[in-house]
C-alpha cells in the first residue's frame, strides 16, 4: 500500500510549490511580499497631500519629522516672486586635483529651466499658503529626452523642497538632473565609488543676487543624504528691492530683461539713435564750415572790386 505524501510539512526548511513545472521557495515568496508591503508603506508615507501631479512632476505637502521646528507657514507669497527666487539658484561644478587646474573653475548655470520654472512657481506658491506650521513643501520635476535609433528616452529629474521661517525660505536641492542611466554608467566608470543617484556630487549650489544668501545654517529634515544642498533666501529682501530702473534713472540690463528679445534691443536702438544724432551734427558743422568758407571768399572777391587801380609812374621827358 502506498503512503500519500504529505501536502504540508512545516519542519522540513526546504518545503516548496510546485506549479507548472516551476519550483519556487517558500521563503522567496515570503520575502517577496514583505517587500511589497514595505514599498507600499513607504510610497504612503511619502505621498503626503499631493497638490499636483503629472508627467512633468509632482508638489506635494509632507509632514516634518522634527516636530519642534514650527514654520511660518501659512503665508503668501507671489508667484512672481518664487519665480524670481527659483531663477536665482545656481549651481557650479568643484573639480578636484588635476581637473581644478586643467579645466579652470567653471561657471555657474541655472537649476531650474524656463518651462520648470513656469511649472513650479505657482504650485509653490499654493503650498506654502496651504501648508500648516508642521509641514513643508516637497517638488520635483522630470524632463523626457526622446531618444533615437541606438538610443533609449532618458528622463532627468530634479527635487527637493522648502519651507518658509521668519523672513526667510529655506530651500532644499536633493536631486538635479538625475538621470538612472546615466547614474548606472557612472558606476560602471568608477567602479570604487557608489553610483551618485543626487547628481550633486562634487557640486555646489549659489544664488544670485548674493546679498538676499543667507549664511544661517539650519538643521536637514530628518532622512536627509549627505548630498543635499541647503539655501536660506531672504524673501523679503527680495520683495522690497526697488527695480534698478528706480534707483538709476536709466533701465539696467537685468536677467530677465536679457531673456527677452525686446529687451535686449532697447540698447542697440538707443546706440543707433546716438550715432544718428552725431552723423546730423556732423553735418551740420560741415555745413555751417562750408557757409563761413563762402561768406570769406565773397568778401575777398568784393575787396578786390572796390579797390582803386593803381597808378603807374609816369615818366618825366627830359
Amino acid at each position: 500500500m502506498l503512503c500519500k505524501p504529505q501536502l504540508f510539512r512545516g519542519a522540513d526548511p526546504r518545503f516548496t510549490f510546485h506549479a507548472s513545472g516551476f519550483i519556487v521557495p517558500l521563503s522567496c515568496i515570503l520575502l517577496a511580499l514583505l517587500c511589497l508591503v514595505v514599498t507600499a508603506c513607504s510610497m504612503t508615507g511619502q505621498a503626503g497631500k499631493i497638490i499636483f501631479d503629472d508627467p512633468r512632476g509632482t508638489v506635494s505637502l509632507q509632514t516634518m519629522s522634527d516636530q519642534s521646528v514650527q514654520a511660518s507657514h501659512p503665508v503668501a507669497l507671489d508667484q512672481t516672486l518664487l519665480a524670481k527666487i527659483l531663477r536665482g539658484m545656481e549651481i557650479q561644478d568643484q573639480e578636484h586635483g588635476f581637473q581644478k587646474y586643467l579645466a579652470g573653475r567653471s561657471s555657474p548655470v541655472p537649476v531650474f529651466s524656463d518651462d520648470q520654472i513656469r511649472f513650479l512657481a505657482p504650485l509653490l506658491a499654493e503650498g506654502l499658503r496651504t501648508a500648516a506650521p508642521d509641514e513643508f513643501i516637497e517638488y520635483r520635476v522630470r524632463t523626457t529626452y526622446e531618444g533615437s535609433v541606438l538610443e533609449s528616452s532618458t528622463t532627468e529629474t530634479t527635487a527637493g523642497s522648502l519651507y518658509a521661517y521668519g523672513r526667510q525660505l529655506y530651500m532644499t536641492l536633493s536631486q538635479y538632473r538625475y538621470s538612472p542611466n546615466r547614474a548606472n554608467l557612472n558606476s560602471l566608470d568608477y567602479r570604487s565609488r557608489p553610483p551618485d543617484y543626487s547628481g550633486l556630487r562634487n557640486r555646489i549650489v549659489l544664488f544670485t543676487p548674493s546679498d538676499a544668501q543667507r549664511s544661517d545654517a539650519f538643521d536637514p529634515t530628518e532622512g536627509g543624504k549627505p548630498t543635499d544642498r541647503f539655501l536660506a533666501i531672504d524673501y523679503q529682501m527680495l520683495q522690497h528691492t526697488p527695480p534698478a530702473a528706480a534707483t538709476t534713472g536709466q533701465a539696467q540690463p537685468t536677467r530677465e530683461s536679457l531673456a527677452g528679445t525686446g529687451a535686449s534691443e532697447a540698447p542697440a536702438h538707443t546706440t543707433e539713435a546716438l550715432a544718428q544724432e552725431v552723423e546730423t551734427l556732423r553735418k551740420e558743422l560741415q555745413s555751417v564750415q562750408q557757409q563761413l568758407g563762402n561768406q570769406s571768399t565773397k568778401q575777398d572777391s568784393k575787396k578786390r572790386q572796390t579797390a582803386p587801380p593803381s597808378k603807374k609812374p609816369q615818366q618825366q621827358v627830359p
